[in-house]
């Protein structure tokens, strides 16, 4: 086929302007941008591409050039050829001209620049959005060496979540069922290792303590055993539990002591129970009667001689007690009553504030037995309140009367005694009871919210450091729910560490563009870290926990309420308020008792009189009151002023009103005698 060379120029001539002007301007620019963007690399190898890349920065440039001279001098030998050497350089010069006029206009010269500069604009989009995505995809998917990476809290937030499931589908004989693993297998341990190890369930409120107190009480009810709860707060559901799971286990519904008074159940005489020793023990805990090294100890030294003496004859009520130190019993020898009387005024204070709780009150007999509920193995539950310092330091004595009798008989039927927010009940008897208990046929578990509850007991007497230490040693099974960060912190340390290998340093690239690419070299080395990371402990959910048995590794444990079909209230016994009347002192041959009858007698409530047609003064009030003032002081000045407010106010006795009807009253007479006694 032979060359049109006429049509060749021809079509050159045609094309100049402005495909092939603006080909060559795009082309030139793609090669500028090739060859001088970038920086010269420091990698101490470079592969073959990164060589052939260099060589061609070098020449592409100067052979694209090179090839666009030659071109145009083809052209023109081409023209020479055909039109004659005159003719063929008018021809070269009527296409520069043609290029040249068409070029230099607005529109010409935008679309120029604009081609001239579209490379570098693909530049900057591949540079800084297409490569360092590339890059991190690679990074992702590479095969790595290791699999290991530092705790991440973002990661661990989204680890695990809360499971719903019925705990009694797994229940099993012979194994304490205690919730789920990972992969949803259950986390058993055998009854006679849960029996021989105390638990203490530690997490912040509302993320699953009382969770898994429903389920083990549920469990020990249904195996049989005997089961104390203490609640402090009250739990909303856990009475309601303990119903549901006598009825569905065939047990005795609960015992229920009421220490707060509010529902009447459960009366319950705080020393009746016990050795004498034991009782005395428990009296003067919780009347603040131990030495504290201040001078009040000499004050307490006296309570305390007043009360070795009475306990022979004190049948460990607190009606009796009354009476023994009233001076109105007459098992007390007479040469006695009067040194009773006067050294035991601060008993008979705090005995007046006791008073306030008419459970605590019962008669001989008629108190909650904590010795026929160990031997019943009866399942009781035990209403307190954390907030308040009595009904604290009553619910401490029913404690240490639980672990006294467990200590000294070893019940017969295990026992299972669970004590919510511990820490307000925890003492230095009940923390040294948490070792002798185990051996007893008794375990206890604690729930409190951070470690070092314990230490913030509301007795100030006990020593906080050596009471959480104490705990912690003999609680070998522990449960940890979402707690504050030091508890986290001590329970990560506490779980061991596992050595990981992690990438310690790896390489990046940054280019001209200001985008950052992964290198290929990465340097990795081994760490130490906790087996459960503290990140993973803050970032559980609810009813998500730790589990140590303390003879394995911790694990992740995920609890699970027990099924209520409806929730029970605490029943509301018909209380009377005038079961217990504490009775008038007997007359004393001293002058001091012979006045307090006498103040006693004013503060009675006045006799009901009958009067027809006369004046009764009781119908006025201000006169009344004018009289018992007038009449109180004609009362002997050697009397002390603060002797009857040690009296307190119950003590007064209620005099029967008289049948028969009083005389009229003179008005006038009344106030003329008033008016004398008071010359």
């Amino acid at each position: 086929m032979d060359f049109d060379a006429i049509g060749f120029l021809r079509w050159v001539y045609d094309h100049a302007y402005p495909s092939m002007t603006f080909l060559f301007i795009f082309v030139l620019a793609i090669l500028i941008q090739f060859t001088f963007s970038g920086h010269i690399t420091k990698r101490d190898s470079l592969s073959a591409l990164d060589h052939i890349i260099a060589f061609l920065k070098t020449k592409i440039l100067i052979a694209y050039i090179a090839s666009f001279a030659l071109f145009n001098v083809f052209v023109l030998m081409l023209a020479f050829q055909q039109f004659g050497k005159e003719q063929g350089v008018k021809y070269l010069q009527m296409i520069y001209s043609n290029v040249k006029l068409q070029s230099f206009n607005f529109s010409s010269v935008l679309s120029i620049i604009t081609i001239f500069i579209l490379p570098y604009f693909f530049q900057v989009v591949y540079r800084r959005l297409i490569a360092p995505k590339i890059s991190a995809w690679k990074r992702k998917f590479r095969v790595s060496q290791t699999a290991d990476n530092v705790s991440d809290i973002r990661v661990e937030n989204d680890r695990f979540q809360s499971k719903q499931f019925d705990p009694r589908d797994y229940y099993k004989d012979g194994h304490m069922f205690m919730g789920l693993g990972t992969n949803d297998e259950p986390i058993y341990i055998t009854d006679d290792e849960f029996k021989s190890k105390n638990i203490k369930v530690i997490g912040a409120t509302q993320t699953g303590k009382g969770v898994w107190q429903q389920v083990a009480i549920d469990q020990c009810i249904w195996k049989g055993w005997g089961v104390w709860f203490f609640d402090q707060k009250p739990d909303d559901f856990i009475y309601s539990v303990m119903v549901q799971s006598c009825k569905d286990w065939g047990r005795k519904l609960p015992s229920v002591v009421d220490l707060t008074g509010e529902s009447g159940l459960g009366d319950y005489s705080p020393f009746e129970g016990g050795s004498t020793r034991e009782r005395l023990e428990r009296f003067y805990k919780a009347f603040g009667l131990n030495k504290g090294g201040t001078d009040a100890d000499h004050y307490k030294n006296m309570n305390k001689e007043v009360m070795s003496f009475i306990a022979d004859y004190w049948d460990g009520t607190l009606p009796h007690l009354e009476k023994l130190l009233s001076g109105k019993d007459s098992s007390i020898p007479e040469n006695k009553k009067d040194w009773v009387f006067e050294a035991s005024s601060n008993i008979r204070t705090e005995l007046a504030i006791w008073r306030l709780l008419p459970n605590l009150f019962p008669k001989k007999g008629e108190s909650f037995s904590v010795d026929k509920a160990i031997d019943n193995a009866d399942v009781v539950y035990v209403r307190a309140r954390q907030d308040d310092d009595l009904i604290r330091q009553i619910t401490t004595s029913l404690l240490v009367e639980w672990k006294d009798y467990v200590v000294k008989t070893c019940p017969a039927i295990h026992q299972f005694c669970m004590l919510d927010e511990a820490r307000f009940i925890m003492s230095d008897n009940v923390a040294n009871a948490l070792a002798t208990v185990l051996s007893k046929n008794a375990n206890m578990g604690l729930a409190y919210q951070q470690r070092d509850d314990l230490q913030k007991n509301p007795d100030k007497t006990v020593n906080g450091e050596a009471l959480q230490a104490s705990a912690e040693t003999n609680t070998l099974l522990t449960l940890i729910y979402k707690c504050s960060f030091d508890t986290a912190e001590w329970i990560a340390q506490e779980s061991g560490t596992k050595p990981i290998t992690v990438t310690k340093l790896e390489d990046v690239e940054t280019d001209g563009f200001g985008s950052e690419r992964w290198g290929g070299k990465r340097m990795i080395g081994q760490v130490e870290e906790h087996f459960i990371t503290t990140n993973s402990i803050r970032a559980l959910k609810k009813r998500v926990g730790v589990f140590d048995n303390n003879e394995g590794l911790m694990q992740f444990l995920f609890t699970c309420w027990i099924p209520l079909r409806e929730k029970t209230d605490l029943p509301v016994k018909q209380i009377n308020h005038s079961a217990y009347i504490p009775e008038a002192p007997e007359k004393s041959q001293t002058k001091n008792n012979r006045k307090e009858g006498k103040k006693q007698k004013i503060n009675t409530p006045s006799d009901s009189v009958v009067v027809e047609n006369s004046f009764n003064p009781e119908d006025d009030p201000d006169l009344m009151r004018m009289l018992e003032e007038s009449v109180s002081q004609q009362q002997d000045e050697n009397i002390p002023v603060d002797y009857y407010d040690n009296i307190p106010l119950e003590e007064t006795p209620k005099s029967e009103p008289k049948p028969a009807k009083k005389p009229p009253v003179d008005v006038n007479s009344l106030i003329s005698n008033i008016g004398k006694k008071e010359d």
